[in-house]
């Protein structure tokens, strides 16, 4: 008895024929952790905080904090989820920064800190 077997590679592309990159130029250099970082710095100074004051705020390690702010480490989902819990960010602006959902307050208060930025 033989078995009669079709190839179906042929109907598919290689793997390597996959778009290769999905996230437009754009998107991609926003979502660098120096990029989110800077929005992170952004909201702490908006709220008023010191590094180890929304560290703690966070209940994570300070260190920890200031790695995700200086840009040396991506932030997490969990201290992302955290972010919009209790200062009430959104994902699209700590990620994309795209500031059109964000409480009309917290803002202000920012771009008046990156604003004093920009002087600087």
């Amino acid at each position: 008895m033989a078995i009669e077997t079709k190839m179906v590679t042929d109907q598919y592309p290689p793997m390597s024929d996959a778009p290769k990159k999905l996230v437009p130029a754009t998107l991609s250099f926003e979502m660098r952790p120096d990029r989110i970082g800077y929005r992170l710095s952004l909201l702490r100074r908006a709220v008023g905080m010191e590094k180890a004051e929304i560290a703690d705020t966070l209940g994570i390690e300070r260190t920890y904090w200031s790695r995700f702010e200086n840009g040396k480490r991506p932030v997490t989902e969990a201290v992302a989820a955290l972010l919009v819990d209790r200062f009430g960010v959104t994902l699209d602006f700590l990620i994309l920064n795209r500031w059109g959902g964000l409480p009309l307050d917290l803002a202000e208060k920012m771009r008046s800190v990156a604003a004093g930025d920009q002087k600087i």
